[in-house]
């Protein structure tokens, strides 16, 4: 992971732009959105991992991305 990726950095600003703007989400919808909401924390740790250690793996960003793509299809 030593690639910078300006265009992915502008999608996790903007991911956390839209984010902040939302309001308090009832139960039944943060049901529904959980899986995607864990696997996005997945990565999340991943990135910070990387951050804090510059360890993270190809494999590890590689299992993060396809456990969203997993969550997401469950929609």
């Amino acid at each position: 992971m030593t690639t910078t990726h300006d265009i992915g950095i502008w999608h996790l600003h903007h991911a956390a732009a839209e984010l902040a703007a939302l309001e308090l989400i009832d139960q039944e919808t943060a049901r529904q959105v959980s899986p995607v909401a864990e696997a996005v924390a997945n990565m999340f740790t991943v990135l910070y991992y990387q951050a804090e250690t510059g360890q993270a793996t190809q494999a590890d960003w590689q299992e993060a991305l396809a456990t969203i793509r997993q969550a997401m299809t469950l929609d």
